[in-house]
């Protein structure tokens, strides 16, 4: 017995081997891994800042507040006008236009009520260019065309009777986008610029009259993106100002005796629609 004490006591007092520290204990299966940094914790798939905990899929900063990674964010969003740069800022487009107008007043032919109405319709195309200097704010430049024609009813007077109406519309303006998204781009807009109206008539004897106009609008404008093309809507209330005696009056209808003035009245609103395409750059 006391030949072995010797070899108990060495055993129990040898020093720990040279050259590195003891081999540390393999972690558990169930055991989570990760990378700690000073005074910083760290759990599951996640990274750690000094003084700082992490949570799963998270980023830390230096206060140690968490945040969630943010989810992929489509649609409309006021906040994602300033928050994403505008890859494509000019497009350019096509449209259809339908202008709901008062209808004609001429001196030298007469329209029965019953079959015209407050208002008459008018159809046309038109051409638009927007450049976006802002996230929220464009500048824009539109031409449009309406035209509408009126005719005598079978077996009432001349049935060749036809008198037309032609206008062409051209205004700059000005839109504030209150909502950008991925998929689709709203808009407030304001504008000014003029009009030129031809009618003319196709009575017994012919005539012409050429007169201009003012104009101000005020409307809601949308665009659905897909990839480089663009599907634009718009609804617009115009002011028309016309100047009823500034008049060029052509033809024989018209330059026998006094000249007739402009058939409209000075002040009128349009209501104006408009869709089509056009393709961003």
């Amino acid at each position: 017995m006391l030949a072995s004490f010797p070899l108990w006591l060495a055993l129990a007092w040898s020093p720990a081997p040279a050259g590195g520290d003891p081999t540390p204990a393999e972690p558990s299966a169930n055991e989570p891994t990760g990378a700690n940094t000073d005074a910083g914790t760290t759990t599951d798939a996640g990274t750690t800042t000094d003084a700082g905990t992490t949570t799963d899929a998270g980023t830390t900063t230096d206060a140690g507040t968490t945040r969630s990674a943010p989810a992929a964010r489509r649609g409309l969003s006021w906040r994602r006008a300033d928050a994403t740069p505008l890859e494509r800022r000019f497009i350019l487009g096509i449209e259809g236009v339908f202008i709901q107008a008062p209808p004609l007043r001429p001196d030298v032919v007469s329209f029965d009520p019953r079959f015209i109405g407050r208002s008459v319709s008018l159809g046309g195309l038109g051409l638009l260019a927007r450049l976006r200097v802002h996230p929220r704010i464009g500048v824009e430049a539109v031409v449009r065309s309406g035209s509408v024609r009126y005719a005598s009813r079978e077996g009432e007077g001349d049935d060749d009777a036809v008198v037309s109406q032609d206008q062409v519309m051209a205004d700059l303006g000005v839109l504030l986008f209150v909502a950008r998204g991925d998929l689709a781009h709203i808009a407030f807009d304001a504008g000014l610029g003029g009009m030129g109206t031809r009618v003319s008539y196709e009575l017994s004897r012919d005539g012409t009259q050429l007169f201009g106009s003012g104009l101000v609008r005020v409307g809601v404008d949308a665009e659905f993106l897909v990839k480089r093309i663009a599907f634009v809507i718009s609804a617009r209330a115009y002011g028309v100002f016309t100047d009823v005696d500034r008049v060029r009056n052509r033809g024989p209808l018209l330059e026998e005796g006094n000249s007739p003035p402009a058939p409209v009245p000075t002040l009128q609103t349009y209501l104006v629609a408009s869709g089509g395409i056009a393709y961003r750059f």
